[in-house]
């Protein structure tokens, strides 16, 4: 009974506190297909060299009219395959089914039904040997081919995708056929050094279990996975779905050597991962940022500052974009969400315990989404007016900007010997935080066992006050916030750092501390203490034997003071007033990453068990927090 009347009150709050973009807008369609109106068509396209890559069209029934195509390229499979199955869903946005429009699907070079070899976020191989083929040359014999043998087509063609196909939407709009007219990426993958597989040095372990869906080779076209599931090496018993602790499964094989059993060397992308550690030339030729220059379409890049996965991309990709002087028409759409979460059409969106809004992905897909498809690809109705729209995480409202900001007024808070953020440095005088990082011991990422492929989205925005008493973990906050303050913009962090061994992970968090005497809301989970809770905001690390270069690696001096950078990425986040900004730092978030051995060991790939130690670091008080900040704060020094 308690629980439905706590959904009774959450509902009647709902009604009368909702805003305006609160509200799901009703668009009048003035066809309303349904997925009923559509047919089926399955062809092979063959591209300039010969290889064919299958496709699925879905083209509305009625022939009276011309219609535009809106485009996904995917690694993932153009399923359900066979002309009869058409899926109950053909595309998420209903308003663009029932609007009218030709979606097209195709597996992308080398994976399910489509020919050839696959390579992993392919560089553009035509850009430096016009006699190359690659996905840029693959998109564009894809348009020739919808403009020559498409019927009822209107010759104006979008992209749209997540993640991968985020990605494959970018590199279609690099193509610049004329032919498409707008994109729109979403949490695009970028660079495969700095996000997903690899973080800036790191290796993501919980990465590990889906590497062999990207390098494990197919000899024909297949409409069934091909790849070995390999579940039971984790641990995994399908019949009662029991699983292992994992925290624990990680740490007994510790070396990322100990995997053998799981990835072999038939693997040809734990391959490429191990041959190149560093970012050399074979990792920046697949840096796709740098590509991005040049493009002639609308594009819209959309994602959520709560993206584990490809936050990066998402606000790289962008920047890059605008930055060029060939942009034609650039937007940008950041919400609250978690990976793949602005197309999830949830009511209430909650990433773990934290509630950030009603509707919000219903009303950038009936709307925004719904809106910049029918002006740029059906010439119908005005263009979206806004250029960038982000919302803040800690007030969680929208703001809209002419352009994405640029320069704020820069808060220097300093990492004081008594746990506190100070805005000045304190007498002047040199003091240092001390702590001991075990490798044999680490600090979990998350609370639980509950891990095993891919990240719980839910640990972005979890409380930390699991990990806050633990000796290896140090945090420093500030007093009490008398003011709103409002952070915008790249968190910067410069560590002065000192380890009495020569190699060193470090990791820096963002928290928002709640007040101790909050008031419980409607909105709060059930059963879940929210005043003092400490909100991870963002969390950023280094491998600190790339403090200098990512190209090439140096030992840390041993018992030296050692500047390093901490990138974080950027944030838009009110820590509102009764609240506290506080900094946490750990040298492990485990399984979330590898170990380091904290001995430096040139090729971490093969190091050994008896590689790892025990080091003491060293956070001294000259290390500094930047925060970009667009309202000025009460703190008390």
């Amino acid at each position: 009974m308690r629980v439905f009347i706590r959904i009774f009150i959450i509902l009647i709050s709902f009604l009368f506190t909702c805003t305006d973009d609160d509200k799901v807008k009703t668009n009048e369609i003035n066809i309303g297909f349904t997925n009923k109106d559509y047919e089926k068509r399955e062809f092979y396209i063959t591209m300039r060299d010969g290889v064919r890559l299958f496709t699925s069209i879905y083209a509305p029934k009625d022939k009276n009219q011309k219609y535009p195509v809106i485009l996904k390229r995917t690694p993932y499979g153009c399923t359900p395959y066979g002309i009869d199955t058409i899926p109950a869903v053909i595309n998420k946005n209903e308003n663009l089914v029932k609007s009218g429009y030709i979606f097209v699907q195709q597996d992308i070079r080398g994976r399910w039904m489509s020919e050839d070899h696959f390579e992993n976020t392919k560089p553009p191989y035509s850009l430096w040997d016009k006699d190359k083929v690659d996905e840029l040359t693959d998109t564009w014999d894809t348009f020739e081919w919808l403009l020559d043998s498409l019927d009822n087509y209107n010759g104006r063609a979008g992209m749209m995708g997540n993640s991968y196909l985020g990605w494959t939407s970018l590199v279609g709009a690099r193509c610049n056929h004329p032919s498409l007219k707008a994109v729109i990426a979403m949490a695009p993958v970028t660079n495969f050094y700095f996000e997903d597989f690899n973080r800036y040095g790191l290796f993501a372990l919980n990465y590990l279990p889906v590497i062999s869906v990207f390098g494990t080779d197919k000899n024909e076209p297949v409409d069934t996975a091909w790849w070995v599931d390999k579940s039971e090496f984790y641990g995994i018993n399908k019949e009662t779905g029991i699983t292992p602790d994992y925290y624990d499964f990680f740490l007994d094989r510790l070396i990322l050597s100990n995997y053998t059993d799981i990835l072999d060397s038939t693997d040809f992308f734990w391959k490429f991962i191990k041959d190149h550690p560093n970012y050399d030339e074979e990792r920046q030729k697949r840096d796709w940022i740098q590509y991005l220059d040049k493009i002639d379409c609308n594009i819209m890049v959309v994602g959520g500052w709560n993206d584990e996965q490809n936050l990066y991309g998402i606000l790289n990709s962008y920047k890059k974009i605008e930055a060029s002087p060939n942009k034609k028409n650039t937007k940008f759409i950041m919400g609250p969400w978690s990976h793949g979460h602005p197309t999830a059409l949830d009511s209430a969106y909650y990433l773990g315990d934290v509630f950030y809004g009603y509707n919000l992905s219903k009303n950038y897909l009936y709307n925004d989404e719904f809106a910049y498809y029918e002006h740029h690809l059906k010439q119908v109705g005005k263009d979206l007016d806004f250029k960038v729209k982000l919302y803040d995480t800690g007030l969680n409202k929208w703001s809209y900007f002419d352009e994405y900001p640029k320069t704020m007024a820069l808060d220097t808070f300093f990492l004081a010997n008594e746990r506190l953020l100070r805005t000045i440095a304190a007498d002047n005088t040199l003091s240092s935080t001390k702590f001991i990082s075990d490798p044999f011991s680490p600090v979990p990422f998350i609370e639980g066992d509950k891990f095993y492929r891919l990240a719980p989205k839910s640990y972005f925005t979890a409380d930390q006050r699991f990990v806050s008493k633990r000796p290896d973990v140090i945090s420093f906050e500030t007093e009490i916030l008398t003011e709103d303050l409002t952070v915008l913009g790249e968190v910067l962090a410069e560590l002065a750092f000192q380890t009495n061994k020569t190699d060193a992970d470090i990791y820096v968090k963002i928290i928002d501390v709640y007040p101790m005497d909050r008031e419980g809301l409607t909105t709060d989970p059930e059963g879940v203490k929210m005043n003092g809770y400490q909100q991870l905001v963002r969390c950023g690390y280094i491998r600190g034997r790339y403090r200098d270069s990512f190209e090439t690696p140096t030992p840390i001096v041993a018992n030296t003071k050692t500047a390093v950078n901490v990138p974080l990425l950027d944030i838009y986040h009110t820590f509102k007033k009764g609240h506290k900004v506080m900094i946490q730092i750990q040298s492990t978030m485990f399984p979330l990453f590898d170990l380091n051995p904290q001995n430096y060991i040139e090729d971490i790939y093969n190091a050994k068990r008896s590689d790892f130690t025990k080091a003491e670091h060293q956070i001294f008080s000259d290390s500094r927090i930047i925060l970009p900040v667009v309202s000025s704060t009460g703190i008390k020094d």
